[in-house]
């Protein structure tokens, strides 16, 4: 991964905080039954973006963490993951207003919108294939910087979507959808969906704090040649 990416994180204790935070547990992991050269396992639909239909999900994630050579990433804010913790293993690399926004915006590389035909009928839905443009010329190669086309990739994010929005650009690069997992919903669970932070048995969860305030600038670490909306 080429450091094209700057990642400003600013840090402040909250005002009247005065006794020190207490430690969090360290995540559990020593050795278990199951073996890290585990491998992941095939998705029934390979193209799908969608977590309902991802092998991978809250319940059995830690099955499938650390595994040599897969890339796990978890497409939350900054402030989120301070405030709610992350899984071991994830890195943060925050979907939306760094790498997608609904709406061409400085400093983001993709906008997303509704595509329509001549006829006005809906070609792409926004957050399908299809309905991501390029805020400058050079977002295609910075996105493939980050994200290895060879490797497997985990996403996670708050609830899903995100994660589901972004295999979805991938694909539309030509990404093999076999390679791209939604791991689901990290903080907010949806319907019967359970979060992973909420599920009693994570065992490598990694807790959040409410003792800092985090806010964060993301800035792409070269000159970029805009494309007009």
């Amino acid at each position: 991964m080429k450091n094209k990416l700057i990642f400003c994180l600013l840090i402040a204790l909250l005002s009247g905080c005065a006794a020190p935070s207490q430690p969090t547990e360290t995540p559990q992991t020593e050795a278990t039954d199951e073996p890290m050269t585990k491998t992941l396992p095939e998705k029934e639909n390979p193209q799908s973006a969608l977590m309902s239909d991802s092998p991978i999900n809250a319940v059995n994630l830690d099955d499938y963490l650390l595994i040599e050579d897969v890339l796990y990433i978890d497409l939350r804010s900054p402030a989120q993951v301070s405030e709610e913790g992350i899984a071991a293993g994830f890195v943060n690399i925050p979907f939306y207003d760094v790498l997608v926004s609904y709406q061409w915006k400085e400093n983001v590389l993709y906008h997303m919108t509704k595509v329509d035909d001549e006829q006005g009928n809906v070609i792409a839905h926004m957050g399908e294939t299809g309905s991501f443009f390029p805020n400058y010329e050079e977002s295609e190669s910075l996105v493939r910087d980050l994200f290895p086309q060879d490797q497997a990739i985990v996403f996670m994010s708050t609830a899903g979507v995100e994660a589901a929005y972004m295999i979805s650009l991938l694909q539309q690069l030509g990404y093999d959808g076999k390679l791209l997992y939604n791991a689901g919903t990290f903080s907010n669970g949806m319907g019967d969906i359970i979060a992973y932070k909420d599920y009693s048995e994570a065992k490598y969860l990694i807790p959040g704090t409410n003792v800092y305030t985090v806010t964060s600038e993301f800035r792409w670490n070269e000159t970029l040649t805009p494309i007009q909306p």
